[in-house]
């Protein structure tokens, strides 16, 4: 029963081969390079740089004023 067929459309393949990428070895790098900009670049960095306690500090006060003033 390994290896029969599930299918004869599309998706045709044995039942245990594997999906996309999720095999052993190199992976098929058919896909296109991403092209970023420096300010992405560093836009991003700034991101994950920021202490998560500061910025959910910020957001807590930001909430709290537009409670305050009545806009949400």
């Amino acid at each position: 029963m390994a290896g029969k067929k599930l299918s004869t459309g599309l998706n045709d393949r044995p039942k245990d081969a594997s999906i996309g990428q999720t095999a052993g070895g190199f992976p098929d790098d058919s896909g296109k390079p991403v092209d970023v900009g420096d300010e992405e670049i560093e836009t991003t960095r700034k991101k994950i740089a920021d202490d998560p306690r500061e910025k959910l500090l910020k957001e807590v006060r930001e909430q709290e004023d537009a409670s305050r003033t009545g806009s949400e």
